[in-house]
Protein backbone atom coordinates (compact mmCIF):
# COMPACT_ATOMS: atom_id res chain seq x y z
CA UNK A 1 0.00 0.00 0.00
CA UNK A 2 2.83 2.16 0.97
CA UNK A 3 4.19 1.72 -2.62
CA UNK A 4 1.00 2.61 -4.47
CA UNK A 5 1.07 5.67 -2.74
CA UNK A 6 4.34 6.48 -3.41
CA UNK A 7 3.70 5.54 -7.05
CA UNK A 8 0.53 7.95 -7.03
CA UNK A 9 2.15 11.12 -5.29
CA UNK A 10 5.32 10.94 -7.94
CA UNK A 11 2.44 10.97 -10.65
CA UNK A 12 0.95 13.87 -8.95
CA UNK A 13 4.37 15.56 -8.65
CA UNK A 14 5.32 14.86 -12.00
CA UNK A 15 1.90 16.25 -13.62
CA UNK A 16 2.55 19.66 -11.68
CA UNK A 17 5.50 19.86 -13.61
CA UNK A 18 4.39 19.47 -16.98
CA UNK A 19 4.63 22.50 -18.41
CA UNK A 20 1.68 21.71 -21.33
CA UNK A 21 -0.67 21.81 -18.65
CA UNK A 22 0.12 25.33 -17.67
CA UNK A 23 -0.74 28.27 -20.09
CA UNK A 24 1.74 29.36 -21.67
CA UNK A 25 0.49 33.22 -21.93
CA UNK A 26 -0.93 33.16 -17.87
CA UNK A 27 2.25 35.24 -17.12
CA UNK A 28 1.33 37.93 -20.13
CA UNK A 29 -2.24 37.75 -18.30
CA UNK A 30 -1.22 38.44 -15.09
CA UNK A 31 1.42 41.55 -16.08
CA UNK A 32 0.29 44.70 -17.56
CA UNK A 33 2.64 46.33 -19.86
CA UNK A 34 3.19 50.32 -18.65
CA UNK A 35 2.52 53.14 -20.24
CA UNK A 36 4.41 55.91 -21.33
CA UNK A 37 2.52 59.27 -19.60
CA UNK A 38 4.72 62.16 -21.02
CA UNK A 39 7.83 62.96 -22.68
CA UNK A 40 9.25 66.08 -21.57
CA UNK A 41 12.03 67.97 -22.80
CA UNK A 42 13.67 69.14 -19.37
CA UNK A 43 17.04 70.72 -20.28
CA UNK A 44 19.63 71.95 -23.64
CA UNK A 45 23.13 72.72 -23.27
CA UNK A 46 25.29 72.68 -26.44
CA UNK A 47 27.99 74.23 -23.50
CA UNK A 48 27.46 70.83 -21.46
CA UNK A 49 26.93 68.90 -24.66
CA UNK A 50 23.83 67.58 -23.36
CA UNK A 51 20.15 67.23 -23.70
CA UNK A 52 17.61 65.83 -20.81
CA UNK A 53 14.19 64.23 -21.60
CA UNK A 54 12.25 63.07 -18.66
CA UNK A 55 9.79 60.44 -19.26
CA UNK A 56 6.46 59.66 -17.19
CA UNK A 57 5.74 56.35 -16.90
CA UNK A 58 2.84 54.51 -14.96
CA UNK A 59 3.13 50.63 -13.74
CA UNK A 60 -0.37 49.35 -13.01
CA UNK A 61 1.39 46.17 -11.47
CA UNK A 62 0.79 45.67 -8.03
CA UNK A 63 5.07 44.98 -7.95
CA UNK A 64 7.89 46.74 -9.78
CA UNK A 65 8.95 46.13 -12.72
CA UNK A 66 12.86 46.43 -13.70
CA UNK A 67 14.32 48.51 -16.06
CA UNK A 68 17.09 46.99 -17.97
CA UNK A 69 17.80 49.32 -20.68
CA UNK A 70 17.62 53.08 -21.98
CA UNK A 71 17.74 54.35 -25.21
CA UNK A 72 17.57 57.76 -26.94
CA UNK A 73 17.97 59.51 -30.57
CA UNK A 74 17.23 63.23 -31.31
CA UNK A 75 16.95 64.83 -34.25
CA UNK A 76 16.77 68.78 -34.61
CA UNK A 77 15.38 69.56 -38.47
CA UNK A 78 16.01 66.21 -39.49
CA UNK A 79 19.49 65.91 -38.35
CA UNK A 80 20.96 63.66 -36.19
CA UNK A 81 22.32 65.56 -33.37
CA UNK A 82 22.13 63.62 -29.79
CA UNK A 83 22.27 59.62 -28.67
CA UNK A 84 21.64 57.72 -25.63
CA UNK A 85 21.91 53.72 -25.12
CA UNK A 86 22.74 52.77 -21.36
CA UNK A 87 21.80 49.32 -18.98
CA UNK A 88 19.61 49.99 -15.80
CA UNK A 89 19.59 48.53 -12.37
CA UNK A 90 16.33 50.69 -11.00
CA UNK A 91 12.43 49.61 -10.78
CA UNK A 92 9.08 50.91 -12.13
CA UNK A 93 7.97 51.33 -8.48
CA UNK A 94 4.09 49.56 -8.41
CA UNK A 95 0.97 51.24 -9.28
CA UNK A 96 2.20 54.67 -9.75
CA UNK A 97 3.76 56.87 -12.10
CA UNK A 98 7.45 57.59 -11.63
CA UNK A 99 9.92 60.16 -14.06
CA UNK A 100 12.54 58.58 -15.83
CA UNK A 101 15.67 60.38 -16.65
CA UNK A 102 17.48 60.03 -19.96
CA UNK A 103 20.28 62.49 -20.78
CA UNK A 104 21.50 62.78 -24.46
CA UNK A 105 25.13 63.32 -25.23
CA UNK A 106 24.79 66.27 -27.89
CA UNK A 107 27.07 66.19 -30.98
CA UNK A 108 28.61 69.59 -31.48
CA UNK A 109 29.35 69.40 -34.89
CA UNK A 110 26.00 67.81 -35.62
CA UNK A 111 23.64 70.80 -33.70
CA UNK A 112 25.77 73.39 -35.72
CA UNK A 113 25.31 72.04 -38.36
CA UNK A 114 21.07 71.72 -37.46
CA UNK A 115 21.53 75.13 -35.64
CA UNK A 116 22.21 76.49 -39.25
CA UNK A 117 20.09 75.07 -41.29
CA UNK A 118 17.49 76.13 -38.30
CA UNK A 119 18.90 79.85 -38.78
CA UNK A 120 18.57 79.72 -42.49
CA UNK A 121 14.64 78.59 -42.44
CA UNK A 122 13.39 79.93 -39.13
CA UNK A 123 12.45 76.37 -37.98
CA UNK A 124 13.48 74.40 -35.36
CA UNK A 125 11.70 71.12 -35.67
CA UNK A 126 13.10 68.23 -32.97
CA UNK A 127 11.95 64.40 -32.56
CA UNK A 128 12.98 62.27 -29.95
CA UNK A 129 12.43 58.62 -30.27
CA UNK A 130 13.37 56.53 -27.76
CA UNK A 131 12.58 53.05 -25.48
CA UNK A 132 12.67 52.15 -22.01
CA UNK A 133 13.66 48.19 -21.60
CA UNK A 134 11.71 46.26 -19.13
CA UNK A 135 10.66 43.28 -18.17
CA UNK A 136 7.49 43.28 -20.02
CA UNK A 137 9.45 44.24 -23.04
CA UNK A 138 10.43 47.43 -24.73
CA UNK A 139 8.16 50.67 -24.02
CA UNK A 140 8.98 52.78 -27.15
CA UNK A 141 7.92 56.78 -27.31
CA UNK A 142 8.33 59.82 -29.68
CA UNK A 143 8.23 63.57 -28.27
CA UNK A 144 8.38 65.95 -31.35
CA UNK A 145 8.47 69.84 -30.82
CA UNK A 146 9.70 73.23 -31.35
CA UNK A 147 12.56 75.38 -30.29
CA UNK A 148 12.41 79.07 -30.71
CA UNK A 149 15.19 80.72 -32.72
CA UNK A 150 16.13 82.31 -29.21
CA UNK A 151 16.86 78.99 -28.08
CA UNK A 152 18.49 78.27 -30.56
CA UNK A 153 20.69 81.74 -30.43
CA UNK A 154 21.32 81.26 -26.96
CA UNK A 155 22.58 77.57 -27.32
CA UNK A 156 25.23 78.46 -29.80
CA UNK A 157 26.21 81.95 -27.68
CA UNK A 158 28.91 80.96 -24.66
Amino acid sequence: MKKYWTILLFSLLMTGCNSSLIPQNLASKLIQAPEVRGVQLKSFSIEQQSVVFDVAIFNPNIFPLPISGLRGDLKLNEVAVGSMAATSTKSLAANTTQVVTLPLQLSTAAFMNAAKTALSTRKASYSFNGGIETSVGTLPFTKKGDLSLTEIVTALLP
